[in-house]
C-alpha cells in the first residue's frame, strides 16, 4: 500500500521540480520533438489550440495563472503524465 506521503509526491510534480533556465517565451523552452509530442497527445493533432494556449501562457502574469488557464481549457488531461509534466515545466520556466 501507498502512503499519503508516497501519492502526493507523484501528484503534479512539476510544482516542486527545478525547471530549467528563465525564458521570455514558453516556445523557446519546447523542443521540435515535445512541440510535436504536445500537438498529437495532448492537442489531437491541433497545431492552432496548441499555439492559442502558449499565446494565454505567455500572457499570464503568475505561474499559477497560466495553470489555471490550462486547466480550464484542458481539464481532460491528466495531470500526472509524463506528457503534461514535460509542458508543465516548460511554463515554469516562463515563470522562473
Amino acid at each position: 500500500r501507498k502512503s499519503v506521503l508516497d501519492a502526493m509526491e507523484n501528484r503534479e510534480a512539476w510544482r516542486t521540480d527545478v525547471p530549467g533556465a528563465g525564458v521570455k517565451d514558453v516556445r523557446s523552452a519546447i523542443s521540435l520533438n515535445d512541440r510535436i509530442l504536445f500537438i498529437r497527445s495532448l492537442f489531437g493533432e491541433d497545431a492552432v489550440a496548441f499555439n492559442d494556449t502558449l499565446d494565454g501562457i505567455n500572457s499570464a502574469s503568475s505561474f499559477d495563472e497560466a495553470v489555471e488557464a490550462v486547466k480550464s481549457s484542458h481539464p481532460d488531461w491528466k495531470y500526472e503524465s509524463e506528457t503534461v509534466y514535460r509542458l508543465m515545466m516548460a511554463i515554469r520556466r516562463r515563470f522562473r
